[in-house]
């Protein structure tokens, strides 16, 4: 199992950045390779994060423990001091 995480808000997808190509982030709904043509990780995630870091998926709910500060923290913590 990869420790890999969605570069935009951190959710642990075990996916290797090979693998990522035109996924859909069930987290925050990003779709690599194709939003962050347009726009970098940064930008995405502060969009994200203004529009209250709400879960994407309607068909997978988060886990009922599911935090997205505690996962940006983890995932980001040079960016969240």
């Amino acid at each position: 199992m990869k420790s890999e995480r969605c570069p935009v808000c951190g959710y642990p997808d075990g996916l290797g950045p090979d693998e990522r190509y035109q996924e859909i982030c069930i987290c925050c709904g990003v779709q690599c390779a194709y939003d962050d043509v347009r726009l970098p990780h940064a930008e995405l995630r502060a969009r994200w994060i203004a529009g209250g870091m709400k879960w994407w998926s309607r068909s997978q709910p988060p886990a009922l423990d599911w935090n997205p500060e505690t996962q940006l923290l983890q995932a980001f913590p040079m960016d969240h001091q």
